[in-house]
């Protein structure tokens, strides 16, 4: 054994008496690990590829030849029934949420809006967070995050269009996406 800083784990470890049928199964083994890891990323490639050519299919080619047919439903000579939903996707981005607050608020919905206020204190402060309690003064970092949740967003603005009702969609980054469905 050394006593060199440097040395390494393995310069301690004496090898272990191996017969050669051993080696030659974990030369095999390690073959055989990297030939299945080697597989699964190709069948990854292929599943990103099926999935970008699904994707394609449900959310441009097959909606916007019905929408140039002017088909809402399709039924399929060997019984497939095709027909398109609309996906609604809202989030607030960063630099419209004071906007997107005030509307909200402005029109009735401010109880949307979650929020959070952090104080960030050091080691030994104890004291201090246990004053704050009491009272908050200017003295402390104090950080206030306004936020609406992306979900509760995209189930009130689907609310409101299936109502009729007008919602800024840019404010609220709202993504209206067209999918067709295939059932059997």
């Amino acid at each position: 054994m050394s006593n060199d800083p440097n040395a390494s784990y393995l310069d301690y470890v004496q090898p272990p008496a191996t017969s050669g049928g051993e080696l030659s199964q974990l030369q095999s083994l390690a073959e055989q690990q990297a030939s299945a890891a080697a597989r699964v990323a190709e069948l990854e490639a292929q599943l990103n590829k099926a999935r970008e050519e699904y994707r394609d299919l449900a959310e441009r080619q097959v909606p916007e030849l019905m929408d140039q047919i002017g088909m809402a439903e399709f039924k399929t000579a060997t019984g497939l029934k095709i027909k398109i939903d609309e996906t609604i996707r809202a989030s607030i981005p960063k630099a419209k949420a004071p906007l997107a607050f005030a509307w909200l608020k402005a029109n009735g919905h401010a109880a949307m809006i979650k929020r959070v206020v952090q104080v960030a204190f050091g080691k030994g402060e104890d004291e201090r967070a246990d004053e704050l309690r009491e009272k908050l003064a200017g003295e402390f970092n104090v950080e206030d995050n306004a936020s609406v949740h992306p979900s509760t967003l995209a189930a009130f603005v689907r609310e409101k269009l299936r109502d009729g009702e007008e919602v800024p969609l840019d404010l609220f980054g709202v993504h209206r996406q067209r999918v067709s469905k295939i059932e059997t």
